[in-house]
């Protein structure tokens, strides 16, 4: 006969202890094939920002001389060319480009993708110009290592009935998707910010109009994947902690069920 305890007015059935190895095997699983789809978001982006390759020419005069002309250089932001660095980095290779805030430097290949520099310079704006954009910036990596955290917490086992008293943990562990969601989201604002402030100025430079627009694409498609990346990693630790609930809470035994370990 299988050992059964009252709680609350309902019995209940332990789950197996092995159970628990099961459900971390297959929330795992779950949540690798979950986020193994986020490379599908950035695809559109980065086939667009190759594209925008042939039109470098246009764009890179018009990003040089904005960053002189909105007074980012006078507080100290410059461009640094990765095609001179070298190596086989995206930055080098015309992929990637960033701005990185300790040093006030944008590292981006500007034969190539000087589309984007106008996104890095925003990313400067927000950083120097802007308390919230410097504020959000700021919540960039906490946010990031508190998802995986709360990733983790989803792989716990939950040998309590769903019903019990629910302490803060409890509650963190039954909306850890949610919350995980909610870590990513400083980051989506922050690039939707530096965008914004891109396209600005990319008109204040006198950038044509068939060129703002290809811009405006461009950085929709980039913030997608931001969005898309939120929403995956929500998405994937929500789906740990349903997963892990499944296999290790307690069973609440109904009649029939009772009958049949008798």
């Amino acid at each position: 006969m299988v050992n059964s305890y009252y709680y609350n007015g309902n019995q209940y059935v332990p789950r197996d202890p092995n159970n628990g190895y099961m459900g971390y095997i297959a929330a795992s699983l779950a949540s690798g094939m979950i986020l193994g789809a986020m490379p599908a978001f950035s695809k559109p982006f980065s086939k667009q920002l190759v594209k925008e390759h042939s039109q470098n020419h246009l764009y890179k005069d018009a990003f040089e001389s904005s960053i002189k002309n909105s007074g980012l250089a006078a507080k100290g932001v410059n461009i640094v060319p990765a095609q001179l660095l070298g190596g086989m980095s995206d930055e080098a290779c015309g992929l990637n480009a960033y701005y990185q805030p300790s040093t006030r430097k944008i590292v981006i290949n500007t034969d190539k993708i000087s589309i984007a520099g106008f996104h890095e310079a925003g990313h400067a704006m927000n950083d120097i110009t802007g308390k919230f954009g410097k504020f959000l910036s700021k919540l960039r990596w906490p946010g990031r290592y508190a998802a995986g955290l709360l990733g983790t917490l989803a792989l716990f086992a939950r040998p309590k009935p769903k019903d019990a008293p629910r302490n803060g943990l409890d509650v963190v562990r039954d909306n850890a998707g949610k919350l995980a969601f909610a870590c990513m989201l400083p980051t989506v604002f922050e690039e939707g910010m530096a965008s914004y402030k891109g396209i600005k100025l990319a008109k204040a430079s006198g950038l044509a109009k068939p060129l703002i627009n290809n811009m405006k694409k461009l950085y929709a498609k980039a913030l997608l994947t931001y969005i898309g990346h939120a929403s995956l990693t929500g998405l994937a630790v929500g789906a740990a902690g349903i997963i892990m609930d499944k296999f290790t809470r307690p069973k609440k035994v109904e009649t029939d069920d009772f009958l049949l370990f008798g």
